[in-house]
């Protein structure tokens, strides 16, 4: 039975639809886990989530079935337009560390106070281009971060250059999938990963790093450094989310430096 033009269009429209939304599905990450296999650790990252919002981050090493020196209670705070405002680490009772963000008209945190039990300890000034990404970051703290980050026009960090004081300056080079990041479906992520800090990502792309190169300033250039390239290995979910990660250097060793899994909440 042939089909009326009518109907046709009709079923189009809703074959067409059907496909929008699915691909417009989030998933928002609730467990991520990394292990590496050099050293034999593993660290657990856990999100709670109220109201598709990160509520709680519980972020820990496991050694020896023991805690270590690097977990994180961390709880968000929100302002009244939704943004993230604060995020307060209560790990340690007896030392509360907090971050307080002075958010311009976008919502974007322009500078980080850092606070130990009420003392300021440091503080993160943040740039961003007119897209809202964070394209430029400084502490004042000896010891904080300095970042300055280029996009691509897909809208992922491609190049990133650390001058950390008393380190090297180096310049990392990334590529990246098509498939959507991990934090894709929770960006409130992006105020907790300026402070961190995570020095090798920063996962405000839309998309998952493949490739990496690094370079490192030598006299006045940067120069290739072939022993820190690493590649990744990506399997992803039914949502085109990716559930397991490969980080493996790219030299003759071929090592694995560590192996990410990841847990969402699809909706």
């Amino acid at each position: 039975m042939r089909l009326r033009p009518f109907l046709l269009v009709v079923l189009t429209l809703i074959t067409s639809a059907c496909r929008v939304n699915e691909d417009f599905e989030t998933c928002r990450l609730v467990k991520f886990v990394m292990e590496n296999p050099i050293n034999k650790s593993f660290h657990y990252d856990y999100i709670t989530l109220k109201d598709g919002r990160i509520e709680k981050l519980f972020s820990i090493d496991i050694g020896s079935n023991k805690d270590t020196v690097n977990k994180v209670v961390a709880y968000f705070e929100y302002s009244e337009s939704g943004r993230v405002k604060a995020v307060r680490d209560e790990s340690n009772r007896n030392i509360i560390i907090r971050f307080d963000g002075d958010l311009d008209n976008n919502g974007n945190a322009i500078k980080i106070r850092q606070t130990m039990n009420g003392v300021l300890v440091d503080e993160i000034s943040v740039e961003y281009d007119s897209k809202n990404r964070p394209v430029n970051i400084t502490s004042t703290n000896l010891i904080g971060i300095n970042r300055t980050v280029k996009y691509t026009s897909m809208g992922n960090p491609h190049l990133i250059f650390r001058s950390d004081a008393g380190l090297q300056p180096t310049m990392t080079e990334h590529t990246f999938d098509t498939k959507r990041n991990f934090f894709f479906g929770i960006p409130e992520i992006q105020f907790y990963w300026i402070i961190r800090p995570l020095y090798s990502f920063i996962p405000y792309g839309d998309h998952n790093i493949v490739s990496s190169k690094v370079f490192v300033f030598q006299g006045k250039e940067y120069k290739e450094s072939e022993s820190q390239h690493t590649k990744r290995e990506l399997i992803y979910n039914n949502k085109g989310y990716p559930e397991t990660v490969r980080i493996i250097r790219n030299d003759v060793s071929g090592t694995v430096a560590n192996i990410s899994t990841f847990s969402y909440d699809c909706l």
